[in-house]
């Protein structure tokens, strides 16, 4: 048997060794492919899990805006929030009066002041709350007639706390008979408003 190759044989070996390189560059070629599709297939399940954490947000803060902002639009029509509605507090207090039959209701409401910001908690900033000081001063025959008279004010524009309350005696005489007690109360009108600093 003869060791020479022959130009067959030759041609046949070189285009073996073709084929190989070329299988070899192929399956190269596609597992760098295949490597790539891999990394971008990632990537966009990356972006993907970022956007729906985005869209979660977003739906849980439009929930909380929803939540809230009925909560806030009640307090803008009980007049809580923006300018106060005087004029509600007297008409209140003046249909009561005449409803009850209390023959004297003194009433004075003191200029807005602005409260301190130090007394108010850090969550609060950005919000700037004011208070009026209304004094009330009235004879009535028994204390139904107090407690209907702020009863009749909660149910109006506005949120009040009451600073002090005083009730005393003024005796029983002919001409006052009925309506024996006077009352002097203090209460503090409070509303919020956006602060100018933001």
């Amino acid at each position: 048997m003869s060791n020479t190759l022959t130009p067959a044989s030759i041609r046949a070996i070189i285009i073996f060794v073709i084929s190989l390189a070329l299988s070899a560059a192929v399956i190269s070629a596609s597992l760098i492919y295949m490597e790539e599709v891999e990394q971008d297939k990632q990537k966009a399940q990356r972006e993907m899990r970022k956007w729906q954490q985005k869209i979660n947000s977003s739906v849980e803060n439009n929930q909380i805006i929803e939540e809230f902002e009925s909560n806030f639009l009640k307090l803008v029509n009980q007049g809580v929030v923006g300018a106060e509605d005087r004029l509600t507090w007297f008409e209140t207090i003046q249909q009561t009066a005449k409803k009850r039959g209390m023959p004297s209701v003194k009433y004075a409401v003191s200029t807005q002041r602005k409260l301190d910001e130090t007394n108010l908690k850090n969550e609060y900033a950005g919000i700037d709350v004011f208070k009026s000081v209304m004094t009330l001063d009235a004879k009535i025959a028994h204390e139904g007639d107090l407690f209907s008279l702020i009863n009749d004010l909660k149910r109006s524009d506005g949120l009040f706390a009451i600073d002090k309350c005083n009730i005393e005696r003024t005796g029983r005489s002919s001409k006052d008979s009925e309506n024996r007690m006077k009352a002097s109360c203090q209460l503090g009108w409070y509303t919020f408003k956006g602060s100018s600093a933001n």
